[in-house]
This record gives C-alpha cells, sequence and structure tokens, in this order.
C-alpha cells in the first residue's frame, strides 16, 4: 500500500469516526432513531390481518406444489379433483414435485407460496374408513399471504370431502367410523418452520431491512447537507484530502450506524418478541451489510443535488414513503397492481427484506437467496459509481 492510498485510508476513516460521534452526540436523533422501529412492530404487530375471505383474496393463478406420495387409486382421484378445481376456479396453477423437500425449497425459493401433500397409506386409510388427511404447507414468511393460500387450499379440499360424503352417504347405511363418513379427508397445515407461532417471527426481518435504509438515506443526506450549510465541507474541499476518501468516510460511517440499528433491533425483537434466528447470523450481517451499501450511493446522489439540509430531507422522505410499502415490508407485495409490483421489484429494498427474511425463518442457504444478493451487490456497484462524479461535480459548484 502506498503513502498516499494509506493517507486516503486514514482520513476517510477519520471522517467516518467523526459523523459516528456526531451521531453519538446528538441523543435525541439516536433516541428517536431506536424508538421508531420499536412503534412500528408493535403497531402492525397487533393490527397484521391473521385472514382473509375469498371475495377479497387477489392472488390468482398463484403457484402451487403437489406432492403424491401414495400411488393408490384414491390418492390420484383427490389429486385429479385438487387440481381441476384449482385450474377451474383460477386459484392455483399446480406444479408436481416428486418428494416434499424438493417443493419445500421451492418456497424458499420464492417460486411457489405454498405446497399439498398426499401422504402415503392415503388410499388404504380411506378403503379401511379411516379419515385421510391433505397435508398443507404454506409460505409463513407473508402471515396474511399464507392465510390466504391455506385457505383457499382448504376450501378446495373441503369441497372435496363434501363431494365423497355425499357420495359415501348414498351408498351406505352403517359405517363404524363417523368421522370418515362426515368428512373422509381433512385438510392439515404442515408448517414450512416449526416452532414459529407470532407475528413478530415474520414482521422482524422486514423492519430491519427498512430501519437500516432509512436510516442510512436520512443520516448521509443529513451528514452532507449539514455540512455544507455550515461551510465544513469547503473546508475539507480545499484541504489536500482526497475527495474520494471524503465519500469512503461517509460510507463507512452510514455502513458502521446501519448495522448497529439493524442489529439492535434485532436485539429488541429478540428480548420483547421472542423473535428466533434459524439462520445462519454470519449470512444474515453479509446482507445487512449489502442492503446498507446498496442504498450509500442512492443517499450520496439525493444529498449532493439538494441545496440544503431541508431540501436533501424531503427528498429522502419522498423515496422511503413509498418504498415502504412498494417493497412488500408491511404488506405482501403480490396485493398490488402488476405494474406496481414491477416497480417494487425495481427498488433493492424488496431484495433486502426477502434475503433477511429468507435467512432469519427458513434458515436459506447462501445459494437460495443468491439472486437477492447480486441484485444487492449491482446495485451497490452501480450507485456508488454513479454517487462519486454527483459528488464530485457536485462540490465543485
Amino acid at each position: 500500500m502506498t503513502s498516499k492510498t494509506f493517507h486516503s485510508v486514514y482520513i476517510a476513516v477519520r471522517i467516518a469516526h467523526r459523523d459516528l460521534l456526531d451521531f453519538w452526540k446528538a441523543k435525541m436523533v439516536l433516541a428517536m432513531s431506536m424508538l421508531m422501529p420499536i412503534l412500528l412492530m408493535s403497531m402492525f404487530g397487533f393490527i397484521y390481518p391473521s385472514s382473509t375471505t375469498e371475495s377479497n383474496n387477489p392472488y390468482k393463478n398463484a403457484p402451487l406444489g403437489m406432492v403424491v406420495y401414495d400411488d393408490g387409486s384414491f390418492a390420484s382421484q383427490v389429486a385429479d379433483q385438487f387440481r381441476g378445481i384449482a385450474r377451474s376456479n383460477n386459484l392455483f396453477i399446480v406444479r408436481d414435485f416428486p418428494t416434499y423437500e424438493s417443493a419445500r425449497a421451492q418456497i424458499v425459493a420464492g417460486n411457489l407460496y405454498g405446497v399439498v401433500v398426499i401422504p402415503s397409506g392415503f388410499t388404504e386409510a380411506f378403503e379401511s374408513k379411516r379419515q385421510t388427511f391433505v397435508l398443507i404447507t404454506v409460505d409463513d414468511t407473508n402471515p396474511q399471504l399464507a392465510a390466504i393460500i391455506y385457505g383457499e387450499a382448504s376450501s378446495i379440499t373441503n369441497q372435496i370431502s363434501a363431494n365423497l360424503s355425499a357420495s359415501i352417504i348414498a351408498k351406505t347405511s352403517d359405517v363404524a367410523d363417523r368421522a370418515w363418513l362426515s368428512e373422509p379427508t381433512s385438510p392439515e397445515r404442515r408448517d414450512l418452520v416449526s416452532g414459529v407461532t407470532n407475528s413478530f417471527e415474520f414482521l422482524a426481518p422486514g423492519f430491519m431491512a427498512l430501519t437500516v435504509v432509512m436510516g442510512t438515506l436520512a443520516g448521509l443526506g443529513s451528514a452532507i447537507a449539514r455540512e455544507r450549510e455550515q461551510g465544513t465541507m469547503d473546508g475539507m474541499m480545499v484541504a489536500p484530502v482526497p475527495r474520494s476518501a471524503i465519500v469512503i468516510g461517509k460510507t463507512l460511517a452510514q455502513t458502521v450506524r446501519g448495522m448497529i440499528q439493524g442489529l439492535i433491533i434485532l436485539g429488541i425483537s429478540i428480548i420483547l418478541f421472542g423473535v428466533k434466528v434459524y439462520g445462519n447470523p454470519g449470512l444474515m450481517v453479509l446482507v445487512m451489510f449489502l442492503s446498507v451499501i446498496s442504498f450509500v450511493g442512492v443517499g450520496i446522489v439525493m444529498s449532493s443535488l439538494a441545496p440544503d439540509q431541508e431540501s436533501a430531507t424531503m427528498m429522502n422522505f419522498l423515496l422511503q414513503f413509498p418504498m415502504m410499502f412498494l417493497s412488500g415490508i408491511i404488506f405482501p407485495i403480490q396485493q398490488l397492481p402488476n405494474w406496481l409490483q414491477y416497480i417494487g421489484k425495481v427498488l433493492p429494498l424488496y431484495y433486502a427484506g426477502d434475503a433477511l427474511r429468507k435467512v432469519i425463518i427458513l434458515s436459506a442457504s447462501p445459494a437460495q437467496i443468491a439472486p437477492d444478493i447480486l441484485i444487492l451487490i449491482l446495485y451497490s456497484v452501480v450507485t456508488l459509481g454513479m454517487g462519486m462524479p454527483v459528488f464530485r461535480k457536485a462540490m465543485t459548484r
């Protein structure tokens, strides 16, 4: 490492250290930045809808997996009827899988909303006049979506069961198992992740991503705009300091700040709301880091273009507020019209929240969240590449 490079790194670390000290001294800002996600989690945790009705179901032709372990005629009959009802009502696009594990992997990858399993021994139980069960697993990372998908799959199963019951009653006068007579087959929920019992398990990762992103944008915008108003930025610009070191220093400070905020939110969720981390903590930290970096460049561009701190705050607000509702953090992105879904999937917050949910709740592997990671890296490279020249140009005006 050359002396010039070492000097640039030293200056960047000093700038980052100063910015973090300013943030620490602003006790009100520090307290509010920690209080906001607690209020959000508390508010949405109690009002988050847990069920819905068919009349307001926005999920038509939802992708659903089916696994048939039983090779008997009754299992084939139920599976065929399920596919037929799902297709005729435009409820599900049913895809067949050889094993539950392969279908579950597609849920984790985001390609399925759920999976229906007809277990082995299904036909034998029916022929022995015992009640049978269809196992249903849904994507528990999204409680509202899970409730709708489970409700629709259960409704189809109950419809099949009602038809079978009517047929049995018409043919049989004496049946020992009354449960089999009234309901030959019944839906039974099979949890995607065992032990996940409260809504905060699903809200916490999204709010972690939201807090990290909002803190990064607000902190970076305020830091650069404030120094421009106070004139301290002019002092740094005329000093023998590489401008890249200024940007790196600001980036480093916001990265540290964002990571700390995210970890505090996770700690609060674990202590107060019983949230558990089922995945790799190191992978979770990597996603958080990439989430911060992907928005640093955006913050640099916006704060460089803003003439004052108030304008920078307004620009950040105009970006943050729509992101909350378009990125699947507060409610399922699938509820939005298709054109709004496309906009939401352009925003890096969507991929940050998606990756954190999969790691924390579903214990996803790096390969399973590779698309999210690659998109966050791409955003980081592109936005930081844009931020550097915009910052230099803005500082020379």
